[in-house]
């Protein structure tokens, strides 16, 4: 897979993960084109949150998992014996499907990375802290309350707190997976609004059971589906990359049934 003037942030090949001797994934090859939204979708248990911690090696933090195949950043494999899996997850950050702000104001949630890091002019955190707030669509709304602690903001202003923390680090891709489940209307629709926004400047990898939403905020889509072996006193269930394409393409005329019937809800 050749990087193309740049136009791939991160290319999988062959990537399989597996926890313990149990697959969880297997032989996914595709790429994840820059300044784009990519959008994972697929019935439960087929492995899109598996797929997305590869990219930033948060699979590392469960003794068990082991990752086979190729995941190209910038021409490197990020599971290289060289490569430092911190900086990994400075460069490609991540925000979780439930809001997890530090119990710190919302000063030093946004400050707590770049602090790692390094930071301490304050003049200089100051200056990142107003940047990342005013980049996740939040610094209206907090700039006045900025010793407040993170906890005590609502849920939707919690995931965009989350955000401004991962944008503080200058990253170049950010995961996020599932990063509207827990919120309402209201707060999913501004969370869509600022994923677009961001898109501009960042790589945006997204895990949705949501079609809709899909449709609504990606540029790419891949869809994944569970498959199925009996073995001695056991069953193997893995994830299996079905179809990947324009999101405009793949649900206007999927190329494969499964991909069919999963988008008009038949299954899964």
């Amino acid at each position: 897979m050749t990087n193309l003037n740049g136009r791939y942030a991160i290319q999988l090949h062959d990537v399989s993960v597996f926890y313990g001797h149990k697959p969880a994934i297997q032989h996914v090859t595709m790429p994840v084109v820059s300044r784009k939204i990519t959008a994972y979708i697929g019935p439960s248990g087929c492995g899109k949150s598996t797929l997305l911690r590869v990219m930033n090696r948060m699979n590392d933090l469960v003794p068990s998992a082991r990752v086979s195949g190729e995941v190209l950043f910038h021409g490197q494999n990020l599971y290289g014996p060289e490569i430092d899996p911190v900086e990994v997850r400075r460069r490609v950050g991540m925000v979780f499907q439930k809001p997890n702000p530090f119990p710190k104001s919302i000063y030093d949630n946004v400050a707590y990375g770049p602090r790692l890091l390094g930071v301490r002019d304050r003049a200089a955190l100051d200056q990142i802290v107003a940047q990342s707030l005013k980049q996740a669509a939040l610094w209206d709304e907090v700039r006045h309350e900025l010793k407040k602690s993170g906890l005590a903001l609502s849920g939707g202003q919690q995931q965009r707190l989350c955000i401004a923390r991962a944008l503080a680090v200058e990253p170049e891709v950010i995961l996020m997976d599932e990063p509207c489940s827990a919120l309402d209307p209201i707060s999913t629709q501004k969370i869509e609004e600022l994923m677009r926004d961001l898109s501009r400047h960042y790589t945006i990898v997204i895990v949705t059971h949501n079609m809709q939403q899909a449709q609504r905020v990606s540029d790419y889509t891949a869809f994944i589906s569970v498959r199925k072996e009996e073995r001695p006193n056991e069953e193997y269930r893995w994830g299996e990359l079905v179809e990947y394409g324009s999101t405009m393409e793949l649900f206007a005329h999927p190329q494969q049934e499964e991909t069919a019937d999963h988008i008009a809800g038949r299954f899964g």
